[in-house]
């Protein structure tokens, strides 16, 4: 594995104009973003993750201006039987410009809030993880594989193609590989429940505002290949209030960083 990537995806602010919901009971719900228009193959009422259906999760987080009966963009796709994850345009060229490849590790965070306290706190949060098994390029290319295996996901479905060239989907492992280690059925994932392990953001300050693990990121000066920057090395302070997508880091200089996310696959997925 040479690369981790941390992948913003879900609503927010703009997307969906609420956060992902964390219940009373701990579990998270991650809300994919809209779909403005058809094609999609999935329709907020049709999701269930963890026993939870998607319009559920649009009534706890009161969403407004998104209806059960709204197609939404799922993807990654990560609770059905092959896992996948889609990108495109810029955020696909920031992904091939910085050396991502088949065993490298996405690990997808998006904005949570926990709506049944009443000082809601606004959190980036782990939500799913997906590494990588197959690469699979191009509108053609993606809409075999596909058909092949009798998956539907947005950046193969439809008539028209509505992505650009560079259309891209990443196929996850079934067993996850790190360090020769391996966990059965654990190539891709949700997180099922909330636990501080996998809050990015650190306590007492807006979402943007991380603290990461000194275990594992300590004197790891150059980590960051796009994007981010350390505040605080140190303290393993990062802010992060861009609106770019994929945040890629080197963990082939870093390695340590791997066993951070084998640690959180194996102790929470």
């Amino acid at each position: 594995m040479r690369r981790l990537i941390l992948s913003r995806k879900g609503f927010d602010s703009s997307s969906g104009e609420s956060a992902s919901p964390i219940f009373e009971d701990g579990k998270i719900f991650s809300l994919p973003i809209p779909e403005p228009y058809p094609p999609s193959p999935k329709k907020y009422y049709e999701l269930n993750f963890n026993g939870i259906s998607g319009e559920d999760a649009l009534i706890e987080c009161s969403a407004r201006k998104v209806l059960p009966d709204d197609y939404c963009h799922y993807d990654p796709a990560l609770n059905t039987n092959e896992g996948i994850f889609g990108q495109h345009f810029n955020s696909q060229e920031e992904l091939v410009n910085n050396g991502v490849d088949v065993g490298d590790l996405f690990l997808f965070f998006g904005f949570y809030r926990n709506f049944s306290i009443k000082r809601k706190k606004e959190l980036h949060h782990l939500f799913g993880w997906l590494q990588i098994e197959e690469i699979i390029l191009g509108d053609t290319a993606i809409r075999k594989y596909l058909k092949i295996k009798n998956i539907q996901h947005p950046h193969g479905y439809g008539d028209v193609n509505t992505y650009k060239e560079n259309n891209t989907i990443y196929v996850g492992k079934r067993n996850l590989t790190i360090k020769n280690k391996h966990l059965l059925n654990k190539g891709f994932g949700l997180f099922k429940e909330t636990h501080p392990d996998l809050i990015l953001t650190r306590d007492g300050v807006s979402k943007g505002s991380w603290k990461l693990p000194k275990k594992y990121f300590s004197n790891s000066q150059d980590i960051f290949l796009n994007r981010l920057h350390w505040l605080d090395l140190e303290n393993c302070f990062v802010n992060n209030f861009q609106r770019g997508q994929e945040y890629i880091l080197d963990a082939e200089k870093y390695p340590k960083i791997i066993d951070w996310a084998h640690y959180l696959i194996d102790s929470h997925g």
